[in-house]
């Protein structure tokens, strides 16, 4: 057994991406109509691309919000109307998770039931809420994502995006030791999302590889994987100590044990996970939780036997960095993001596979220029319908983009950040360059924070035409008429969008959100038919 010691190495780091010879470049003119004609100049090798896009100019800079409150809403309609029960997935003792089918879109999803009843009553009143408070405010690619909450009288229900892969906890437990390669590709997924949390002030609190799912599997073994489980999570600031001892006991950090601790904690779990994949043992064993939590108190652990003499020194000084027993020397997950082990060659090659081909950054990039949220109701369709689509044909190539551009991994894209992405292939420089960048940039940040999260640059990036069949629009439909009735109300949109706060406040986002509402409502009896509503959506495709 051996101690793992630290040495205060200068670390450099990649922090952005480095700048290349334009070998593509997306230009424009000016037209008729307000278009600009955009054509992408190649390298012999590439394809290419020849595209219009409309003015991105907005007539009035578009003030009323799109957020998760506006598409996840507390419904208190029956689920089995939407959704059929396929199997039980799992049973706890506080409820039943099921495999269910949407019967409009024909796709599956997660569902926990849970009942109703005095021996759940403290879980309705803290685990549950929490769990579905958090949810909702997340939105990263490696986060489980909440599509749905139903409460009747007798139950509620949680639908989630359905993982079919099962946990990462089998995949270590049948194929570890994984490779450096593997073990980067995984643990800087893990720290994406880590790093995300907190810097949205939550800890996770059970990070375990049973607490990650596999949602998609890939022939190149980079996996993608989600975050679950955050029933435990909870809010922190940096003056507030937490001291509930919770977590499953070979994954928490000795000052959990100790009962005061904060966000590094889950820094803690990243490690001992980090630690499993390579190794397929863990740092801190024993026949008992107290023995156990007495070696982790300690904090030693073995880094010479087998297979130790065959890793890196970059891959075991990350893991001694992430195992620190002082949480003030252990690293943060954006420091870990940073580690020079991402950047050796044998864990660069094995990452760069992940990398999109320049034809699919491309046409992705089209995309983002053509969006417009110049009607908001026509945008949060498309933000509804992405929501619930996850296993749309690009979704995974618009996620890759996004994490390629989204430099520091912090799960969010900055102004800075997208004009350092989109710079290379874009052909406008100076101030023009800037002025380009700053109107792409205000069109797909449609709850106006000053980033584009996730879930806006999917919406923004994804091609619209694989949303808009007649199906899909009948399901966003069904979401938006309240009331079933048949039609939308002015009414019911202003009740859905006042769900956002500041739409609430601000005169003038209501006063948009009606002369929105009245553009659609083409025989202006305060309606939306379905077939105004369907034109609606049908005309984001034509240009």
């Amino acid at each position: 057994m051996g101690i793992c010691t630290i040495k205060n190495e200068k670390k450099t780091i990649n922090s952005s991406i480095p700048p290349k010879k334009k070998k593509s470049k997306i230009t424009f003119r000016e037209t008729s109509d307000n278009l600009f004609e955009s054509t992408t100049q190649s390298t012999p090798n590439s394809q290419e691309i020849n595209i219009q896009s409309h003015n991105s100019t907005p007539k009035n800079k578009m003030l009323v919000s799109i957020d998760s409150n506006i598409l996840i809403n507390h419904n208190n309609r029956d689920p089995n109307i939407v959704y059929s029960k396929e199997k039980v997935l799992g049973n706890g003792s506080y409820g039943i998770v099921y495999l269910v089918k949407n019967k409009q879109l024909n796709k599956y999803f997660a569902m926990k039931t849970i009942k109703k009843n005095d021996k759940n009553k403290k879980l309705e009143n803290t685990t549950l809420i929490n769990e579905i408070k958090i949810l909702k405010s997340l939105d990263h690619p490696n986060i489980l994502k909440i599509t749905d909450f139903y409460e009747t009288n007798t139950e509620y229900n949680i639908i989630t995006e359905f993982c079919k892969e099962g946990e990462l906890y089998k995949e270590i437990k049948s194929k570890s030791p994984f490779s450096e390669g593997l073990s980067a590709y995984y643990i800087r997924e893990i720290l994406k999302a880590v790093c995300y949390c907190h810097s949205n002030n939550i800890i996770h609190r059970d990070l375990k590889p049973e607490n990650i799912m596999i949602f998609k599997k890939r022939n190149n073994g980079c996996n993608i994987i989600k975050i679950i489980d955050f029933g435990t999570a909870t809010v922190f600031s940096e003056e507030k100590r937490e001291n509930m001892i919770t977590g499953t006991v070979q994954y928490i950090a000795p000052e959990v044990i100790s009962q005061n601790y904060n966000e590094k904690s889950d820094l803690w779990s990243c490690g001992v996970i980090l630690y499993n994949m390579l190794t397929g043992k863990y740092p801190f064993g024993g026949d008992s939780q107290e023995e156990i939590s007495y070696k982790i108190t300690r904090g030693k652990f073995d880094i010479i036997s087998h297979p130790w003499n065959i890793i890196s020194k970059e891959a075991k000084n990350l893991v001694c960095n992430l195992l620190i027993v002082d949480p003030n020397k252990r690293l943060s997950a954006k420091q870990a993001l940073k580690h020079p082990w991402f950047n050796i060659d044998k864990v660069k090659k094995f990452l760069k596979m992940n990398e999109l081909s320049e034809n699919k950054v491309i046409k992705l990039i089209h995309n983002l220029i053509n969006y417009r949220s110049d009607n908001i109701l026509k945008s949060a369709v498309i933000a509804y319908l992405v929501h619930n689509n996850s296993q749309l044909k690009d979704y995974y190539d618009a996620i890759k983009l996004f994490n390629q551009i989204d430099e520091d991994g912090d799960g969010k894209i900055s102004k800075e950040e997208l004009l350092n992405g989109l710079q290379y292939y874009l052909e406008s420089e100076g101030e023009k360059l800037q002025n380009d960048i700053d109107l792409i940039f205000n069109n797909i940040d449609t709850n106006h924070n000053n980033f584009i999260e996730y879930e806006e640059f999917i919406v923004a990036a994804i091609d619209k035409e694989n949303l808009l069949s007649k199906n899909c629009i009948q399901f966003a439909f069904n979401y938006f008429d309240r009331g079933c009735t048949g039609e939308i109300s002015l009414n019911e949109i202003k009740k859905l969008f006042y769900c956002n706060e500041q739409n609430k406040k601000d005169y003038r986002a209501r006063e948009q959100l009606e002369e929105c509402f009245k553009e659609v409502d083409v025989d202006n009896d305060g309606h939306l038919s379905f077939d105004e509503f369907y034109n609606m959506m049908k005309s984001i495709l034509i240009f």
